[in-house]
């Protein structure tokens, strides 16, 4: 009893010993796979941490590269932007040198413009009042060529009339003469042919006489005309050659138009 009670005991203890070799090889197992568990989850973890980490660096490389992209963009963008600037303004620069030369060839032009019309305007005023002098200074001589030879023609009238008046008185103091002479020789009472011989000689002479004056009459008559005709001409000649003086009528004269507003350039505005 007491063997088969130690026996027993000994594999109790056996069996004892082997469960707790099995516990304890379980339980090493167990933290074997613990461990082995943690690690994978560590390694995964790692992994997980390292992806996340090269994504981030990835993103943060795209990101800067980007960032540099639109960097170089808008660096290249504002260049392009003052260059065109620099050109505009450049063209502008031009543009208003060119539009200030118009302006002033355009100033000069018109001023000359204006001072020629000016000079012509005078010169016609200077005309017109030469012309209306010489119209007026024509017009004077006229009047006194006229009054010239109205008094030539008064005088002549005037002389014409005395000569009427002494060959009229002329006349009839032959006539009386003629008439004393006739009545003496009739008065001598003589008869006979030879006293009418007598009598018709004194008419005759008296005839003659009166036909002297008549003559001497005519004579004055035809020299008074000669002379007006004369101072008639003379009037002609002075009035030509008062009228000969006075030049033509000055007319507006024909003046320069302005010069057209020059077409200016316009500015470029840039886009």
């Amino acid at each position: 009893m007491n063997a088969q009670s130690s026996v027993v005991m000994q594999n109790q203890a056996q069996m004892q010993q082997l469960s707790q070799q099995r516990s304890q090889m379980n339980m090493q197992q167990q933290q074997a796979r613990m461990q082995q568990q943690q690690s994978m989850q560590q390694n995964f973890q790692n992994q997980l941490l390292n992806q996340r980490q090269q994504a981030a660096q990835l993103s943060q490389q795209q990101n800067l590269a980007y960032d540099s992209q639109k960097l170089s963009l808008q660096q290249t963008q504002a260049s392009n932007r003052l260059q065109i600037e620099q050109a505009a303004e450049g063209r502008n620069l031009q543009i208003q040198q060119l539009n200030n030369a118009l302006k002033d060839r355009y100033t000069q032009q018109r001023e000359a413009v204006k001072r020629e019309r000016n000079m012509l305007m005078q010169q016609n005023q200077t005309d017109r009042r030469v012309y209306q002098d010489q119209q007026e200074t024509a017009t004077k001589q006229s009047i006194a060529n006229a009054e010239a030879a109205n008094r030539v023609y008064l005088g002549e009238q005037s002389q014409l009339s005395e000569k009427r008046k002494e060959a009229a008185f002329k006349a009839q103091t032959i006539l009386a003469k003629s008439i004393g002479a006739k009545g003496s020789i009739l008065a001598t009472g003589r008869t006979g042919q030879s006293v009418g011989l007598l009598a018709l000689d004194t008419e005759r002479q008296a005839g003659r006489d009166v036909a002297a004056t008549e003559a001497m009459m005519k004579a004055d008559y035809d020299t008074a005309l000669i002379n007006m005709d004369n101072a008639f001409q003379q009037n002609l000649e002075g009035n030509r050659q008062a009228e000969s003086k006075v030049g033509f009528n000055p007319e507006m004269p024909y003046l320069p138009q302005m010069p057209e507003v020059p077409n200016f350039v316009g500015f470029e505005i840039p886009t």
